[in-house]
């Protein structure tokens, strides 16, 4: 044993200090003493242990918050630079008809400091699309919720990817990845009843986001604006929540029709949704209504990128 180990029993080592001579009374018991002096070891090891206990709940906690809202920020530019193109494209007749995702991430790397822009979205996209999926795996929350998570995490890391590859100038050969994937699925047994759920799904998210819309349940702090401005954000992203969750039921109609006629040309995305839907009685007027409320939904991200509650 280390010379600070405390001996347990009496015997002349113990009764005596090095010299030999005997030690005062009371301190024949080196036990005493070493316990006292080790109280203030075990207080500096319990604090020690709680830090650590305390970082381990806080960090991946602050983490994933930062992932979530960086994410937010991301789409909301998307969403702004979709919505910027399809108004253009509806109301002004742009020389360039062309619409959808790829096309606002294009108009995004065209801007002023356009490759850090386009790369600051590459990393706030797959820094979300990381934490859902993380979230969906670690088996926390419900099966919807989780099935919801891992879907978005597939979204989001779908439209990541398309960002970096425009970035990169990484040419896209043969099928999209999305036509692509709905082709595969569509082959299976399976497939035609699990792309009708996911129908369902979205539609069901579309409505749900119409229904906050027009009823006004937003998730972001309003009493940490000024009152104005806190109207004012809160009128446009409830114009944005509405038409998208418009758009989206779009969406899981179109995936349903590809299901039951089980033809994936049939898939459409939300511009695609938008282009249908321009072909409507009002024409070009709603195709500009519908593409400014896609650019309020992008204001609403970035509003819930700074002051949502909890993410």
């Amino acid at each position: 044993m280390g010379p600070f180990w405390p001996w347990k029993g009496g015997g002349s080592v113990s009764q005596h200090t090095k010299n030999g001579s005997p030690l005062p009374p009371g301190e024949g018991r080196r036990g005493e003493g070493s316990e006292s002096a080790e109280a203030p070891l075990r207080r500096e090891w319990g604090v020690l242990s709680c830090l650590t206990r305390l970082k381990a709940a806080i960090i991946p906690g602050v983490l994933r918050a930062f992932a979530v809202r960086s994410g937010f920020a991301a789409l909301g530019a998307v969403y702004v630079a979709l919505g910027i193109v399809s108004a253009r494209v509806a109301l002004v007749g742009a020389q360039r008809r062309d619409q959808g995702m790829a096309v606002a991430l294009r108009f995004l790397l065209e801007q002023p400091r356009g490759p850090w822009i386009l790369g600051a979205v590459v990393a706030g996209l797959a820094a979300i699309a990381i934490a859902h999926a993380v979230e969906a795996g670690a088996g926390r929350g419900g099966a919807l919720r989780r099935i919801g998570l891992a879907i978005n995490a597939v979204g989001y890391a779908a439209l990541a990817w398309t960002a970096a590859r425009l970035l990169l100038h990484v040419r896209e050969t043969g099928p999209s990845l999305q036509r692509a994937g709905v082709s595969w699925l569509l082959g299976e047994r399976w497939g035609p009843a699990a792309l009708e759920v996911v129908g369902a799904a979205v539609a069901v998210g579309g409505l749900w986001e119409l229904w906050q819309g027009l009823r006004g349940r937003l998730t972001f702090r309003r009493d940490l604006l000024p009152r104005r401005l806190g109207r004012l954000l809160a009128g446009v992203s409830r114009f944005g929540l509405a038409v998208r969750g418009l758009l989206l039921v779009g969406v899981g109609y179109f995936l349903g029709r590809a299901a039951a006629e089980l033809d994936p040309t049939r898939v459409r995305t939300i511009s695609g949704a938008l282009r249908a839907l321009s072909h409507a009685a009002a024409g070009p007027i709603l195709a500009g209504v519908l593409a400014l409320g896609l650019a309020a939904y992008g204001v609403h991200l970035w509003t819930l990128a700074l002051l949502k509650r909890r993410v």
